[in-house]
């Protein structure tokens, strides 16, 4: 193999491909980055740890085809340390040549025969195809995923739920103590629902390459692994993210979300978040902020040898006065989530879970269970 490149589009390849490196591999040549320079003159960079696979590509000047197994964190150290400019890679036996202005550097590469197959290949052109407007499922993806799970425990719950059908996908994530689901229109889809669970680290993998202004995004669903193709604007190349599918039963979360309730607040999203974070640094040591439900929304905190502390908002209040607790941050990561200038806050009484949702928008609901007052 041996190819020339510019630096910027090498390293900018090699740090996405890196992020599929898990520091846990179960084998040696998984912390590996692969290298495959093409005759067309496509180069691509690819590492996957069996469950997360990303792959990228690039243009370089190809002399000779040909795929090597570099040592993916040495080897993206290397090409960040190197100047701006023309980069050259040449394989030698057992090694990799690498060529910058006047330097030249030598690094051994890894066995290429004990690399396994990428399982985006193997899935390859086999499954249901979904078109996603890349926006939409970015802002979708950062608006579910904060509430899965870092417990693994109960692996399934550290995933997100993806509920797939013809013309539309929801998105499902939590923790037990709060609940997030997003719902979105997609083209394509298949004639009966599918439910699969994805690993919240992938989502956020891909929400971060969903992050390109003007990109696109299908996905691919196969039988164990669901592959999202990034297309980047103005003739980029293509980005693919592949993961394998979390085994076990997701909760039936629908079952959660009461049909209705007799109490309902509405306030500036801005506002409620800039008083919760006030009043939220006198709720130490785990403890609540309180909210005071009435026509005007009282938000308090207090931890005895800290300190208390009480603001009050204007809201728009349709139901009984009443006092609910929360836990500060998993508020505020549910009001940050909402795109609306509104939120609407509805609860039942102080010991039912609450939502929160957009003035006058269904598609984000946000379920959040309160702390028990003593």
């Amino acid at each position: 193999m041996k190819f020339r490149c510019e630096r910027d589009e090498l390293l900018e390849a090699v740090q996405f491909g890196s992020r599929a490196i898990s520091n846990r591999a179960t084998l040696p040549v998984l912390s590996g980055l692969r290298i495959e320079a093409k005759e067309s003159g496509e180069v691509i960079v690819a590492a996957t740890d069996l469950e997360l696979t990303m792959q990228t590509a690039l243009r370089g000047a190809v002399d000779e085809p040909g795929r090597l197994i570099v040592p993916g964190r040495l080897f993206g150290e290397m090409i960040r340390s190197l100047g701006a400019g023309t980069v050259s890679l040449a394989a030698a036996e057992g090694e990799v040549e690498i060529g910058s202005g006047r330097g030249q550097f030598r690094v051994k590469t890894l066995a290429a025969e004990d690399y396994p197959a990428l399982p985006v290949d193997d899935a390859r052109g086999e499954g249901i195809e979904v078109e996603i407007d890349a926006s939409a499922l970015a802002v979708a993806l950062a608006q579910v995923v904060r509430a899965a799970s870092v417990d693994e425990s109960r692996q399934v719950l550290t995933g997100v739920l993806w509920e797939i059908e013809a013309g539309s996908v929801t998105l499902a994530a939590t923790d037990s103590y709060r609940l997030a689901v997003r719902s979105l229109p997609v083209s394509g889809g298949p004639p009966e629902r599918r439910k699969v669970v994805l690993p919240a680290r992938a989502l956020g993998e891909l929400a971060r390459a969903l992050a390109t202004e003007g990109a696109t995004v299908k996905a691919l669903l196969s039988e164990h692994l669901m592959s999202f193709s990034i297309n980047r604007p103005e003739g980029g190349a293509e980005s693919v993210i592949g993961s394998r599918f979390i085994e076990g039963e997701f909760p039936n979360y629908r079952q959660l979300i009461p049909d209705g309730y007799q109490n309902v607040l509405t306030v500036g999203r801005e506002a409620l978040l800039e008083v919760t974070k006030r009043v939220g640094l006198l709720a130490q040591n785990n403890l609540p902020v309180k909210l005071r439900l009435d026509p005007e929304l009282e938000v308090s905190a207090h931890t005895p040898d800290v300190g208390e502390g009480q603001e009050v908002l204007d809201a728009e209040y349709f139901g009984d006065p009443f006092v609910i607790a929360f836990n500060p941050g998993f508020l505020n990561d549910g009001v940050s989530a909402i795109q609306s200038d509104r939120v609407a806050l509805k609860a039942g009484d102080g010991l039912k879970a609450a939502v929160l949702q957009g003035e006058d928008d269904e598609t984000f609901t946000y379920l959040l269970m309160p702390v028990r007052l003593s």
